[in-house]
């Protein structure tokens, strides 16, 4: 249920600046919310088959949210900005950040063991699946290097998910269905393969080490309050905020995603609902030292992971296709991408209602063409 497709830091692109901050009343402008706006609807009318798309985009003097088509195909409603969506393995950068969170607090160490973290009825599931559970690390989780079978790669496991929409999935369920699906990829540290299986036992972590609930858990640990992030929840397991009562249909398959309960991707893996302005401005707020208490847990993070097939990324963050220099951000399933520059220090957050099936890339097109816009804008004003 999570991207199957990813996204350090670029030191210049080819503009050779940043996007330009304001210095005097006659400095350079962002593009207008027209010009934006106009993206977002001329590439709807392009992408073939897709109800609705929304964007978001953060940067100096630019504070952007559009949409175009409509939020539900049943009856028409308009797609207002302010909608929030489902946004899959995007959840496991927020994982990530409120792992390395405890992290710097000294609560936990990312090369310790899982055994003593974990709780007993998944090690004893791991251990049932010929896993060698004394050797994995939070690191290897982090990584994706544990050498965990993915539930969420396995189109079985989709299949299943669509054709029982109102079944309530729980952690335990999920990575018992990798153990009876799936064998060990490799042994832990060896090899790079994305799981599922691995960000569903770090949210478990989460909650065991902070004795909380995995929502409060990243509301306290990444202090949504302070950030803004007003629309960002787990569905099903926190009530739902006012920011984010105003949700777009998303389709998967023909089928109407709204329709299938949350918990067939709820539990660290994926789960959280937000709107494209709070993804823009949480990845913009993680590189801006706003989330970290040191420099040096976002540089860990970033580092490359070093192990056999490994893509270019980090912890719960990789390098993304979206325009001049070099883009961190996650993926999410259902079509939604967050992205961010450091060198123009700019962040987009998009999604299409309808995930792409026959041409994947579509998912990341939009985000290209607001990046595009923006970077000319803010060449032609140099």
């Amino acid at each position: 249920m999570s991207a199957r497709s990813r996204g350090g830091p670029a030191v210049t692109t080819p503009s050779g600046g940043r996007f330009p901050r304001p210095q005097s009343e006659a400095s350079p402008q962002p593009p207008s919310h027209a010009l934006l706006a106009s993206v977002a609807a001329e590439f709807r009318a392009d992408a073939h088959d897709q109800p609705g798309v929304l964007a978001a985009l953060s940067g100096p003097g630019l504070d952007w949210s559009g949409a175009a088509g409509v939020a539900d195909l049943a009856n028409g409603r308009p797609l207002r900005p302010t909608a929030a969506v489902r946004v899959a393995s995007i959840t496991k950068t927020f994982t990530a950040a409120a792992v390395l969170r405890l992290v710097e607090s000294k609560r936990l160490g990312l090369d310790d063991p899982i055994v003593p973290l974990t709780s007993g009825a998944i090690l004893d599931a791991l251990g049932e699946g010929g896993y060698r559970i004394e050797e994995m690390t939070v690191r290897h989780l982090l990584q994706h290097t544990a050498g965990l079978y993915d539930f969420g790669a396995d189109p079985d496991y989709d299949r299943e998910a669509f054709a029982r929409p109102t079944h309530r999935w729980t952690r335990l369920e999920q990575i018992s269905w990798a153990m009876l699906h799936g064998k060990p990829v490799a042994p832990p540290g060896t090899q790079y393969h994305y799981s599922d299986t691995g960000y569903s036992i770090l949210g478990n972590i989460l909650e065991r080490v902070t004795g909380d609930s995995l929502g409060t858990a990243y509301r306290t640990l990444l202090d949504f309050e302070r950030l803004g992030l007003e629309s960002v929840h787990l569905e099903s397991l926190e009530p739902t905020p006012p920011a984010a009562a105003e949700r777009a249909h998303q389709y998967v398959w023909n089928a109407d995603l709204l329709a299938v309960d949350p918990s067939c991707d709820l539990w660290g893996a994926g789960g959280l609902v937000s709107t494209m302005r709070d993804l823009a401005c949480f990845v913009r707020a993680l590189f801006g030292g706003k989330v970290f208490q040191y420099p040096e847990t976002l540089a860990a993070m970033l580092r490359t992971v070093q192990a056999r097939g490994a893509e270019a990324g980090g912890m719960g963050i990789f390098r993304m296709p979206l325009g001049p220099g070099v883009w961190w951000g996650h993926a999410g399933f259902w079509g939604v991408v967050m992205a961010y520059n450091p060198e123009y220090d700019l962040a987009v957050a998009t999604t299409v209602t309808r995930r792409p099936e026959e041409h994947p890339e579509e998912q990341y097109e939009l985000g290209r063409r607001l990046v595009s816009a923006v970077c000319d804008r803010a060449r032609s004003a140099e």
